[in-house]
């Protein structure tokens, strides 16, 4: 054999080297130690993948009980510091989109800029029927790509703009300054349970932003017109025309209860949505929780 240290070739088996004295056995010994030592530390393997999923479900459900009514705390808090200038900046850009909306849903034209909407007086039927074949191709678009919460959002924004053709057009984008605010704050809001595959959702930043600037702007709208009538902005807006409530009262012939009622009752629509929303997301969260079974058994005493 050779010895593995000095390399002398030994005709005979021996214990050691006949050249240079080393013991075979305990110099392999030595060798396999050293080996040894120079291992680095086993690293654990990753969690299974089911693990990770239910762990990022446990979080989900944490933010889903928190998030919505947290965010309307806040924004109630906001609106009585000097911090609900901002808020009502937010709101301001959404009063605008919605006047510019209802007005392109009853055909008319609009460009919404930050203090005022020009709009139309007559309607054309050029943008009604512009308007409903980009819906109606969008609808088909989801149709085809089998998105089918976009199909029915399609549906029911065909369905708004027949509702809104048949009304009168003045009054309605008058009131959905404030009115589209609120509703367009709430959708804002719902954006937070966006599905997970969604863009909406894997964006931090913008999934919580969101949930802000519609809490923000909602809340302060909200509250102006259930508060007291004195806090209502009547009056003439300089260089622009009369306040929106004005125009309903003056030009309109709403009552100011009629016209406060219908603000309130609308607000207050929004916040039973958005209820059945919160309530909708903590079952869908729990339900990505619990085990297989379980899930089955619930299901089935429904």
């Amino acid at each position: 054999m050779r010895c593995p240290k000095c390399q002398f070739d030994h005709e005979l088996q021996t214990t050691e080297c006949l050249k240079c004295g080393i013991v075979f056995a305990r110099y392999q010994a030595a060798l396999d130690g050293a080996a040894l030592a120079g291992l680095s530390v086993p690293v654990a393997p990753p969690p299974p993948a089911s693990v990770a999923v239910r762990d990022d479900a446990r979080r989900e459900l944490k933010y889903r009980i928190l998030a919505l009514p947290l965010a309307l705390l806040v924004a109630r808090l906001v609106a009585g510091t000097g911090f609900r200038i901002a808020a009502g900046m937010l709101a301001m850009v959404l009063h605008e989109s919605g006047h510019a909306i209802t007005a392109w849903l009853t055909g008319r034209w609009a460009v919404p800029l930050l203090w005022v909407t020009p709009h139309g007086q007559e309607r054309s039927w050029y943008i009604v029927l512009a308007l409903a074949a980009a819906i109606i191709f969008g609808g088909f678009k989801a149709w085809k790509a089998q998105r089918w919460r976009w199909v029915v959002a399609a549906g029911a924004v065909l369905t708004l703009q027949l509702i809104a053709l048949c009304l009168p057009a003045g009054a309605l984008i008058v009131f959905f300054g404030d009115g589209g605010a609120m509703v367009l704050a709430t959708i804002l809001m719902a954006t937070f349970y966006a599905p997970r595959e969604s863009a909406l959702y894997k964006n931090w930043g913008l999934r919580w932003g969101l949930l802000a600037i519609g809490a923000l702007s909602f809340m302060h709208v909200f509250l102006l017109w259930s508060g007291p009538y004195e806090d209502l902005p009547f009056g003439e807006i300089e260089g622009v025309n009369l306040s929106d409530p004005s125009l309903l009262t003056e030009m309109y012939g709403w009552s100011v209860i009629q016209m406060v009622d219908r603000y309130v009752h609308l607000g207050e629509l929004c916040l039973v949505a958005l209820s059945g929303l919160y309530l909708w997301g903590l079952v869908s969260a729990y339900l990505e929780i619990v085990p297989s079974s379980e899930k089955q058994r619930i299901l089935a005493n429904r």
